[in-house]
């Protein structure tokens, strides 16, 4: 009895060891199935933070500089554009139109989308008699650009000696600010107004909003207030002392028709390429 006693509790025993084995394998299959899966979403974080770190746009930004701020494209489409903001008479767009229109150019025959312009006789950079010499872009075009297309967006807030609309509706100073936002939420996609809004405070400029541009695409987004380069005595643009009264500007034909010849022309043109590429 004895004997029988002990097979039946040997085969007992055997059966919860068995049991305890498949127990304790289908634990450790579950731990390497968990730690796999760990191993995995660690990996996919750090590749995410790698090729897509959180990006915080910058506080505040400067004249004459690009900063980055946001690190995809503000249309939310995966499009690529760039928002050109100024005003007839400015002789800061009056300035960079030539460095935009050099590097679009140069890729895209944009010669009928601008007209030749003076930009304000009475502003800065001017001798009284006739402005610093630029270009107007007559409406929104497309342009390819390393093969990847792009919209180009030219809104002119004021007429040419800043009293008015572009269909010179009078505008008090007091108006030009406010008039000039509420003309970009109505003429620019939400997220795009929003920015222009966002860093409004450091692109006003003796009661008005000044030159600014946007490049956008789903590899980020770059903003530039003011100046892409400085215009200085004896370049292509003109000669004298940089100040109302003391500045001899040559004739935008005059400027056309020697344009690769500017240094500071061709720089500034190669760097708004350079982020024209960054933003593809």
């Amino acid at each position: 009895m004895a004997s029988k006693n002990n097979k039946k509790n040997n085969k007992s025993t055997k059966k919860i060891n068995t049991k305890k084995e498949n127990y304790t394998g289908f634990i450790k299959s579950r731990n390497f199935i968990w730690t796999v899966i760990g191993t995995v979403i660690i990996v996919v974080i750090v590749l995410v933070a790698i090729f897509n770190p959180f990006f915080e746009p910058p506080a505040s930004i400067h004249p004459d500089t690009y900063y980055k701020v946001s690190g995809g494209d503000l249309l939310s489409n995966g499009q690529s554009a760039v928002f050109f903001l100024s005003w007839i008479g400015c002789p800061i767009g009056a300035t960079d139109s030539w460095a935009i229109y050099s590097a679009i150019n140069s890729t895209s025959d944009i010669y009928s989308h601008v007209k030749l312009h003076t930009a304000d006789p009475t502003d800065v950079y001017s001798n009284g008699t006739t402005g610093q010499p630029g270009l107007l872009f007559k409406g929104n075009f497309t342009f390819t650009t390393s093969g990847h297309k792009f919209t180009f967006y030219p809104l002119y807030m004021y007429n040419e000696n800043m009293t008015g609309t572009v269909t010179n509706s009078k505008l008090n100073t007091s108006q030009l600010i406010p008039y000039g936002l509420n003309l970009i939420n109505e003429t620019y996609p939400a997220r795009v107004a929003a920015m222009f809004y966002k860093y409004s405070n450091y692109t006003e400029y003796d009661h008005h909003l000044t030159t600014t541009v946007l490049i956008t695409g789903p590899h980020g987004s770059y903003i530039l207030n003011s100046y892409m380069y400085t215009p200085v005595s004896g370049g292509l643009l003109g000669s004298g002392t940089p100040s109302s009264g003391s500045w001899q500007p040559n004739t935008p034909e005059h400027v056309m028709s020697h344009l690769s010849e500017s240094k500071s022309i061709t720089d500034a043109a190669g760097t708004f390429s350079g982020y024209l590429s960054k933003v593809q």
